[in-house]
């Protein structure tokens, strides 16, 4: 798997989420053309939009069409082999996921 790329927790309609993981994934599907930002910006809230880019994606990308992303699991590999890489404003690491915003080693440390 890309280390460029990573949730933390489990991403899904039943499931407590990060929202670092909620931004990260709502911006690589975005930039994949599964998610329509909303006119207010994107949020780290999930909403059902997110849930049908996930489901989409799975689906186009032959995978198990659930709206779920697990850490390491098949759609976080696949989400993570098509989003573009990001440098890391404190680091310089690249990381998949938000321009601008720390890897997360980085964001970890902050903490």
């Amino acid at each position: 798997m890309s280390k460029l790329y990573k949730i933390a927790s489990t991403i899904g309609r039943s499931h407590n989420v990060n929202d670092d993981d909620v931004l990260s994934v709502k911006t690589a599907l975005e930039n994949l053309g599964y998610y329509e930002k909303p006119e207010w910006g994107v949020t780290p809230y999930p909403d059902l939009a997110m849930f049908s880019g996930i489901e989409r994606f799975q689906t186009d990308n032959g995978l198990k069409t659930d709206g779920v992303i697990k850490p390491g699991g098949p759609t976080e590999i696949a989400l993570a082999a098509r989003s573009p890489s990001y440098k890391c404003p404190k680091c310089g690491a690249f990381h998949g996921g938000v321009a601008g915003k720390l890897c997360p080693d980085c964001a970890s440390k902050a903490s």
